[in-house]
C-alpha cells in the first residue's frame, strides 16, 4: 500500500552497501592518494567511466546550487499557493469570509452532519465493538448536534486543545503502508480523488474507509514480526489526560469513539463549506494542485535543475526523495549528476539531505562518506547533543574532483526552530580541522534561521556572526540582510489548526518570510563571486509573491552561488 521501504542493509565485506544492487561487488579504482578505502565509498548503482579533464587553464570556481525541495504536503490547501486560475483565490476568500463572517450559514450541527448520519456512525461502531457508545449517543445529542458548525465546532478552542479532530486527522488523513500504495481519508484537506460532489457520496466513501478498509502500517525499525492488517478506525489511539489536561477522565475512557464522532463532523462540515461556496469548481482546482505538487512535483523539480541548473557542479538538496528507482526526480537527474547519500539513508521518512555532483566535474569513486564522523564530533562537543538531530537530515561527504582538488560536501535541513544548524555546522567544521585540512568545505543548508534571534528561533544575525568567529563566510557576504527572504508562506482557513489562518488580505505580511537558505563555506578557502536566489525556476526572485506556485513546486527558493579561489 505506500512507497516505504526497509532499512538499506550492510553487504559483506568488499560489497557495495547499495539501496539498488546489494550484491554488486565493488573494487577499488586506481585513483591517486588521497582516496579512500572501498568500504566507505558511495555507489548509486550507475557506473560512469571517468571524462577527460576540462580544457584550458586549471578551473578556479565551482558553481554551487542548494534547495530545499520540500516534502509532498498532504493538505493541497493548507498554505496559500500563487495559482494560475481565478477561481482558487475566489475559494480561498470564500472560505475565509465564511469562517470569519458565518452569519446565517453557522446553523447547527445536526443540519450538515444530520441524525440519520449520526445513527449509521453509531451501527458502524456498535458492529466494530468500540466501548463508550453510550455516553458517546448522550453527548451527540445533548451537546454536539446543537453546536453551530463554525462558532461551535471549527473554533470551538477547547475542542482544538483537546485535538478531538486534529489528532484522528493526522492519524488518518494520508496513511503511507507497506504494500507500495497510500490510503486517503475521503476528506477536503488531502488529495483524495473520489468524487465529493454531494454530502451522500462523500459520506458513503467515509464509512468505507473507516470501517472497512484494512492497512498494512510501517510500524517503526524495533518492531519484529509481521504487520497485522488493521481497518482504519483501529489505528487511533486514545487521548490521554496526562499528555492534553484539556481532556477529562471521562472524555479519556471514551476517547476513540469521540475521535471518530469528532472527524466525522470535522469532514462533514468541510464538505457542506465547499459545497456551499464553489459547488462545480472546488474539486478541479484541488485536482489541479494535485497535478502541480503531487503527481507533478517531482518532474517540475527536475525540470527546473536540467534547464536552470544543468551547469551547477554541486546541489545540495534537503527533504527530498532517496531512491533513483523510486524518484522520478533523481531519475532524469542521473545522466548529469551521481547522487551521495548516507549509506543509512532513511527511506521510510523519504525526506533526506543528498548531494548531487556533476559527473563532468567529479570522480564519482573518490566520494567518502563522513556523516558519522561528523555526528561522532557533534557528540563530543560540549555542550552539544544528537537531541533535533533526525536520521536523513545530514549528509556529509569528501569528493576529489577531476583536476585533483578535494571537496568536504554537506547538505543539512535544520531543525524547525533552527538551533540544530550552529551544532552541526561547529561539527563539520571542527571534523575539517581534523581530519581533512586540505578539503575546501562548502555546505548548501536549510538553516531556519529567522528575522530575529530569540529563546524561540535561531535568528540571521546570530548564525552570522557565529560563521565569522568559526572563521566561515556564506554567500550572502559579510553583512547579511535578514528582511531578505527565501521563504513566503501562510496558512489558509482550509486547515485545523484555524488559530494559525492568515487572511488573503494578510498572507505577504504576516507570512513566513524568513532567509532560511544559505551556502557555507571556509572564508580562507572560497569566495562567493556572484550569488542569486530564485522561486520561479528561471534564476529570477519575484518579491511580495507567496510560494509555491503551478510552476515553482516548493516553498523554498533556490539559491545559486559562485564560488572562486
Amino acid at each position: 500500500m505506500c512507497a516505504i521501504k526497509g532499512e538499506v542493509p550492510s553487504g559483506p565485506k568488499g560489497k557495495v552497501d547499495s539501496p539498488y544492487d546489494p550484491q554488486m561487488i565493488f573494487e577499488p579504482s586506481p585513483l591517486p592518494s588521497p582516496c579512500p578505502p572501498a568500504s566507505r565509498m558511495f555507489l548509486d548503482g550507475v557506473t560512469h567511466a571517468l571524462g577527460p579533464l576540462r580544457d584550458g587553464q586549471q578551473r578556479n570556481e565551482i558553481h554551487v546550487v542548494s534547495w530545499n525541495v520540500a516534502a509532498v504536503n498532504n493538505n493541497p490547501f493548507e498554505y496559500w499557493i500563487t495559482h494560475d486560475d481565478p477561481a482558487y483565490n475566489q475559494l480561498m476568500e470564500g472560505t475565509q469570509n465564511f469562517l470569519d463572517n458565518p452569519g446565517d450559514r453557522d446553523v447547527a450541527i445536526h443540519q450538515v452532519f444530520t441524525d440519520k448520519m449520526f445513527n449509521q456512525l453509531l451501527c458502524d461502531m456498535i458492529d466494530a465493538n468500540i466501548p463508550g457508545l453510550k455516553e458517546v449517543a448522550r453527548i451527540w445529542r445533548d451537546c454536539f448536534s446543537v453546536k453551530k458548525i463554525v462558532s461551535g465546532f471549527l473554533k470551538d478552542t477547547e475542542i482544538g486543545k483537546k485535538r478531538l479532530a486534529s489528532m484522528p486527522d493526522r492519524i488518518t488523513n494520508t496513511i503511507n503502508t507497506l504494500g507500495n500504495e497510500v490510503q486517503r481519508r475521503p476528506t477536503v484537506i488531502n488529495y483524495y480523488s473520489g468524487d465529493m460532489a454531494t454530502m451522500s457520496s462523500w459520506w458513503a466513501q467515509w464509512r468505507n474507509f473507516m470501517f472497512r478498509c484494512e492497512v498494512e502500517v510501517f510500524k517503526g525499525k524495533a518492531h519484529k514480526g509481521p504487520v497485522r492488517p488493521q481497518v482504519v478506525y483501529e489505528l487511533l489511539d486514545p487521548i490521554l489526560q496526562s499528555k492534553y489536561p484539556a481532556v477529562t477522565a471521562e472524555e479519556e475512557a471514551i476517547s476513540i469513539p469521540l475521535q471518530i464522532l469528532c472527524l466525522a463532523i470535522f469532514d462533514a462540515v468541510l464538505v457542506h463549506m465547499m459545497i456551499s461556496i464553489a459547488p462545480h469548481s472546488w474539486q478541479n482546482i484541488r485536482q489541479s494542485i494535485a497535478d502541480a505538487m503531487l503527481t507533478g512535483k517531482e518532474r517540475k523539480t527536475a525540470q527546473i535543475l536540467m534547464e536552470t541548473y544543468s551547469d551547477a557542479d554541486v546541489v545540495f538538496l534537503q527533504e527530498a526523495p532517496g531512491s533513483i528507482k523510486e524518484s522520478e526526480m533523481l531519475s532524469a537527474l542521473q545522466g548529469k549528476f551521481f547522487r551521495l547519500a548516507p549509506q543509512g539513508i532513511d527511506g521510510k521518512r523519504d525526506q533526506n539531505s543528498l548531494v548531487l555532483a556533476s559527473r563532468a566535474t567529479f570522480v564519482k569513486e573518490s566520494a567518502f562518506d563522513i556523516t558519522e564522523e561528523v555526528l561522532v564530533t557533534l557528540g563530543q562537543s560540549k555542550g552539544k547533543t544528537k537531541k533535533s538531530f533526525v536520521h536523513g537530515d545530514l549528509i556529509a561527504c569528501t569528493l576529489q574532483d577531476k583536476e585533483g582538488a578535494m571537496f568536504l560536501l554537506a547538505s543539512f535541513h535544520g531543525d524547525t526552530n533552527g538551533f540544530s544548524t550552529k551544532p552541526i555546522v561547529e561539527a563539520i567544521h571542527r571534523t575539517a580541522e581534523k581530519s581533512y585540512p586540505n578539503h575546501k568545505i562548502v555546505i548548501g543548508l536549510d538553516a531556519n534561521t529567522y528575522k530575529v534571534h530569540s529563546d524561540q528561533h535561531q535568528g540571521v544575525h546570530d548564525f552570522n556572526d557565529f560563521l565569522t568567529s568559526e572563521g566561515m563566510s556564506s554567500c550572502w557576504g559579510d553583512h547579511v540582510d535578514p528582511n531578505s527572504p527565501t521563504t513566503c508562506n501562510s496558512r489558509t482557513y482550509l486547515q485545523p489548526q484555524l488559530n494559525k489562518a492568515i487572511g488573503k488580505q494578510d498572507r505577504l505580511t504576516r507570512a513566513d518570510k524568513n532567509l532560511k537558505d544559505w551556502v557555507v563555506f571556509n572564508q580562507s578557502q572560497l569566495e562567493p563571486s556572484s550569488t542569486l536566489k530564485d522561486n520561479t525556476g528561471k534564476r529570477h526572485y519575484i518579491d511580495d509573491m507567496v510560494f509555491p506556485t503551478m510552476q515553482f513546486p516548493s516553498d523554498h527558493a533556490i539559491v545559486s552561488t559562485v564560488l572562486s579561489w
